[in-house]
């Protein structure tokens, strides 16, 4: 246990000086923008040692790996965005803060996941709470970016949909833990359109893919059929064409990805910008704070992987790329280990839809796929989507410690 400690307490002090020079050659070059900003981006580097050594000391059984990697990342996030947005730094160190106490919080709540199976009419409830959640923004929403995805709250902007990620996951668990008749997964079949159709409807494509691919990748898992995968790609394909024909959004999304030179100064305008700078970066890339990522619409959020590749190189996204790696990794060893299905499922569920969301995000700006709205996680700009990225964690985390804990407990003596 002490070696394992030494080794993370060594990765943290990499993390920690790669923030430092990052932060020093840009103040060096852009001059920071007041105190405050000085303040708060010493007081990043303070957080992180006292979440490390908070997880240490409470979770000595835990992924701690999960700190170090998340912490690795939002740091890449913190740096590009004071690169390319800084009024945003202060406010994105505050959602990071806010998103490392939830994950203390549900680690903590996760290792008793057995009252969420046990709850009567466990599945009703998360399949109601999904769908008010995801239909609030559909009734009460502020159209943003083209989609219809946020609620504002006094000038805050919430994003329903990124909670209802992790209650749908516990609904898919509690369902199919008990129901895998060929009548069960059509039934399941049609819930998942029903909220597809929604996404459809606000114009949120990023999570309309995520809900249907998740749902399709945790059926696959319990049931091994190969017929069910085949008729729900099929089904995907066909949805694919009914939108394009359908909504004006989708149709410009698809042709932006076939040809994005159409409309360079309009419809193409993001994704070529896009690709330019990734050209711009080559391998090793232009340097800190010596590209023009600010030519790249909405960079701080949506485009913040086409920074990095930009001022980083090739070699700093395959970086950032093998971090999501290992995260996903850890994610399926923890489903493995689950000594319950329920626990299993979650993880699984957990890990498919973070991993999702990472290919939704990087395959649409290199334009390996269709252009969809979603974050990176952890690195992005955003509170809701940060916020739950580090829930999503507590709660693999959390079932860590449960497993670990009972092992514990059974090799323990009995007087």
């Amino acid at each position: 246990m002490e070696e394992y400690i030494k080794t993370g307490s060594k990765a943290m002090k990499n993390v920690f000086w790669i923030f430092v020079i990052a932060f020093a050659l840009l103040f060096i070059h852009n001059k920071p923008k007041g105190f405050d900003t000085i303040y708060f981006t010493l007081a990043f580097p303070i957080l992180i040692y006292i979440v490390y050594y908070l997880h240490v000391r409470l979770f000595p059984l835990g992924e701690i790996q999960f700190i170090i990697l998340t912490s690795f990342l939002t740091e890449m996030g913190l740096i590009m965005i004071y690169r390319v947005a800084p009024d945003l730094l202060i406010k994105q160190i505050v959602w990071i803060g806010i998103g490392f106490t939830l994950y203390f919080i549900s680690s903590y709540f996760s290792k008793h996941y057995d009252w969420l199976y046990k709850l009567k009419y466990g599945e009703l409830i998360y399949l109601g709470i999904t769908m008010v959640l995801i239909a609030s923004t559909l009734i009460f929403g502020k159209e943003i970016g083209g989609a219809k995805n946020w609620l504002t709250f006094d000038g805050i902007y919430v994003q329903p949909a990124e909670t209802a990620k992790i209650i749908y996951i516990l609904f898919l668990a509690k369902y199919l833990s008990s129901k895998r008749e060929a009548k069960d997964i059509v039934i399941l079949g049609i819930i998942t359109l029903i909220i597809v159709g929604i996404f459809a409807l606000e114009k949120d494509l990023g999570m309309a893919f995520l809900f249907y691919v998740t749902t399709l990748l945790m059926i696959f898992v319990v049931t091994s059929n190969f017929l069910y995968t085949a008729i729900g790609l099929g089904a995907l394909v066909v949805g694919g064409i009914i939108s394009y024909f359908l909504f004006w959004h989708v149709r410009v999304r698809i042709e932006a990805w076939l040809n994005p030179w159409m409309d360079v100064p309009g419809k193409t305008y993001q994704i070529v910008q896009s690709l330019f700078a990734i050209a711009a970066g080559g391998f090793f890339g232009t340097g800190l704070g010596m590209g023009h990522p600010e030519y790249i619409p909405v960079v701080a959020s949506d485009f913040i992987f086409s920074a990095i590749c930009e001022e980083f190189g090739l070699l700093g996204a395959v970086a950032i790329i093998l971090v999501y790696f290992v995260i996903m990794y850890r994610g399926i060893k923890v489903a493995l280990a689950a000594k319950d299905e329920f626990g299993a499922l979650i993880a699984i569920g957990l890990t498919s839809m973070f991993s999702l969301q990472v290919f939704t995000i990087i395959g649409g700006v290199i334009k390996f796929i269709p252009l969809t709205g979603v974050t990176l996680p952890f690195v992005s700009y955003g509170g809701s989507s940060m916020v739950m990225s580090f829930v999503t964690l507590g709660m693999l985390n959390g079932i860590v410690l449960k497993e670990d804990e009972e092992e514990d407990a059974q090799l323990k003596p009995q007087y």
